[in-house]
Formats: C-alpha cells, sequence, structure tokens
C-alpha cells in the first residue's frame, strides 16, 4: 500500500499550493469506515509544503462519522484515521461539497469510495486504477531488479575482463530481460492509453494534476500542455495552476520538438567529443552501460541499425554509465559497437548527464533529426525499428 500511496500523494505535493480569494463555504462530509469504532478522524489539507490538520471528528460505534468543515479554496485533503498518516484517503474538495464516503479504516487507501463530488469521484477512478496496475507492475520490477542484481554479481565475480564469460551470461540473462520487459511495456502502454482517455475526458479537472505525474512528460507533453492550458482558464491564479506552469515550462527543453543541451565527454582516448558535431544527421543517444543487462539486450538491434543506415545519415552517440573504464572499452570491442562515438565520465549514476537528460533508468535513448531537434525518447526494439524505416522512407 505504501507504494501506491506514494504515487499518488508525491504527485499532488509536487503541485500543491494554497489558492485564495474563494468565498469560504460549508463542506459536509457525511460517511461510514469499518473497523473504526470511537475512532478520531482528521480532515488534513495537503495543499501546503507542511500538511496542517483542518478539523476532526470521532467515529459512532457503528463507523458513522460527519463533518462541518469550512473549505475556502479547492484542492486536495486527506481524511486521516488517527494521529499517523498510515491509513487515508485522498479527495479533492471544493467549497459547497456535500460528499459522502465509505471504506475500510483498515485498509483504506485500497477500499475507500465516495460520491457526491465530481472531482472526488474521478480521484477515485485515478486512484483504483493506479492501484490495479501497480499489482501488475510490481512483481516484474521486482523480478527485473532481481536480475539485474544477479546479473551485476556475476560480472564482479570475473577476476577482469572476458569476453567468452560475458557472452554467456548475455545467452543465459538476455531472453529473461527481454521477455520480463515486454511484459512490462505491455503494462506501462495500457496505463499511458488509460491517463489519455482519463484526461480527455475532462482536461479541466484538478484530478488530472495528480494524474499527470504518472506520464512522462517527455513523451506526452501534449497532454500536459492541454491540461495546464484549460485549467488556466478558470484558475490561473490559483498557485497549484501555477506550479503547473512552472513544472511544464522547466521541461519543455526536455521534450520532443526542442533541441536538448549539446554533451562534451570523453572517449576512450580520451579526447573529447562533442553531440552538436554530428551536424546534418539523424543522431540516437543512447545512454547505456556494460553491467546492465537490458541495455545489453538492446545492443544487437543497434548494431543492425547502424549498418543498416550508417550511410544514409544516422549515427548513434552512445553515453556509458560505466564506472570501470576497462570494463566499458573492453565491452565496447567485445559487443561490436562498431560506431565512433563513444563518451563516458566514468561516473555511473553521479554523471551530470541525469539530471541534464532527465534520466531515470537506462538504457535510455533520444532521437534527433537532422537540425538536432528531438523526434522521440525511449524508442526501443520493434518501437525503433518502425521509426527508423519511416524516418529514411522505407517501403
Amino acid at each position: 500500500m505504501k507504494k501506491i500511496i506514494l504515487i499518488v500523494t508525491a504527485s499532488i505535493a509536487f503541485f500543491t499550493a494554497c489558492e485564495n480569494n474563494i468565498k469560504k463555504g460549508n463542506v459536509v462530509i457525511t460517511g461510514n469506515f469499518s473497523n473504526c469504532s470511537g475512532d478520531t478522524l482528521f480532515i488534513v489539507d495537503v495543499n501546503k509544503p507542511e500538511f496542517e490538520v483542518i478539523d476532526s471528528a470521532i467515529a459512532e460505534i457503528d463507523g458513522s462519522f460527519t463533518f462541518h468543515t469550512q473549505i475556502n479554496k479547492k484542492g486536495f485533503y486527506n481524511i486521516n484515521v488517527g494521529k499517523t498518516t498510515q491509513q487515508f484517503a485522498v479527495m479533492i474538495i471544493e467549497p459547497g461539497d456535500t460528499i459522502n464516503i465509505k471504506g475500510d479504516a483498515k485498509n483504506l487507501g485500497y477500499t475507500w469510495k465516495t460520491n457526491g463530488s465530481k472531482e472526488s469521484a474521478r480521484f477515485e477512478e485515478l486512484n483504483k486504477f493506479i492501484i490495479n496496475i501497480e499489482k501488475k507492475r510490481t512483481p516484474i520490477t521486482n523480478y527485473l531488479d532481481s536480475l539485474q542484481q544477479t546479473f551485476q554479481f556475476q560480472i564482479s565475480m570475473f577476476q577482469k575482463s572476458d569476453s567468452v564469460k560475458m557472452k554467456k551470461l548475455d545467452q543465459q540473462f538476455g531472453p529473461l530481460f527481454d521477455t520480463a520487459q515486454t511484459k512490462l511495456n505491455k503494462i506501462e502502454e495500457d496505463g499511458v492509453s488509460f491517463m489519455h482517455a482519463f484526461i480527455d475526458q475532462d482536461s479541466s479537472s484538478f484530478a488530472n494534476i495528480a494524474g499527470l505525474r504518472l506520464l512522462k512528460p517527455y513523451i506526452n507533453f501534449s497532454y500536459y500542455e492541454k491540461t495546464i492550458n484549460t485549467l488556466e482558464i478558470k484558475y490561473k491564479d490559483v498557485p497549484n495552476v501555477k506550479m503547473l506552469r512552472n513544472y511544464v515550462e522547466r521541461e519543455r527543453p526536455y521534450c520532443i520538438g526542442q533541441t536538448p543541451p549539446d554533451i562534451i565527454l570523453s572517449d576512450p582516448t580520451g579526447a573529447p567529443r562533442k553531440l552538436s558535431s554530428l551536424k546534418n544527421k539523424i543522431v540516437l543517444i543512447d545512454f547505456w552501460a556494460t553491467w546492465c543487462g537490458p541495455c545489453r539486450v538492446e545492443l544487437p538491434t543497434l548494431i543492425k541499425h547502424y549498418t543498416k543506415y550508417n550511410k544514409q545519415g544516422f549515427e548513434i552517440f552512445s553515453v556509458s554509465l560505466d564506472s570501470d573504464k576497462n570494463l566499458w572499452v573492453d565491452g565496447i570491442k567485445s559487443l561490436g559497437l562498431v560506431w565512433p562515438n563513444h563518451v563516458s565520465d566514468l561516473l555511473q549514476w553521479q554523471t551530470p548527464m541525469k539530471e541534464l537528460y532527465r534520466i531515470s533508468q537506462i538504457p535510455t535513448t533520444v532521437l534527433l533529426d537532422k537540425s538536432g531537434k528531438i523526434i522521440a525518447r525511449d524508442l526501443h526494439g520493434e518501437a525503433l525499428t518502425k521509426k527508423l524505416a519511416e524516418i529514411f522512407k522505407e517501403k
């Protein structure tokens, strides 16, 4: 449950702020929680950096309760069971609302249901979706993490770089990574489709402020713009909408259609190489590492694309997140990465590239057109194959 709560509350907290200059309105919240007899319930304003308790009520023996609360700003509010935050429900409340909520106080994050408020109903729908998709994602991501840890441990056992042993590891682990990643990709594609439809249904809903954080802005930037542009029609001066606008503008340079920051790093010989030197080329920036199992699974496909399209103006600019220069250099050779543009600062996850290109995992790819603008991000496998065929007009 903690993971679900973190996803929802983190997305709310990222954009939250106070909304002023709205007339105060009475809000009535009635409800019934099972396993809640005599417990104290709290309404908590989570629209501030420091959460604030604004009302409390004691549940009856049968778990029923009523709040008559003054709410003077539309926003996100929790109903907490007790003073801890282990069990709570999140609602979107605005002045004048009359809301009824039900759930199990021992498992509130999974069980709460509301009626009487359109916004809270939408947020409930979003919460249910997150719960369901996390149930599918969690075992696969845990498996991939375990697989990667085992893969890295096996590499660490080598006394020195050994291409024969590495090839055997690739043959052993490659299919396992590929199968699991394919399943995860399908779940995430379903998630993106849901969020697109959710936002399309009502782009002015406050629930989208939380939902947007489940979409990568670099790939789904049009949905960020659609939401903020619609919200600003009615709520332009509301601080949490202003914060969303600030976030959109901050992330804009990393999105499709923009020119990304230049990369200047050393190649295996120590000489500097610049991304910007690849003029009038279609360039795939590939962030990878020799210790990354999923990266190694992708490499044969990249080799095939480079061989096929290089003479037509296709280049690969590989940025390694390795920390061991020998492993990096030997990996380039043993894996047959024949393109010349290989760079690294050998800082692994401490590299400034992580923030500069908003990298949260590897492999991460960024595809640039001949003018140096971003065409796409995170294309892998068949998706990358189709995109390159489209660019190079292949039938």
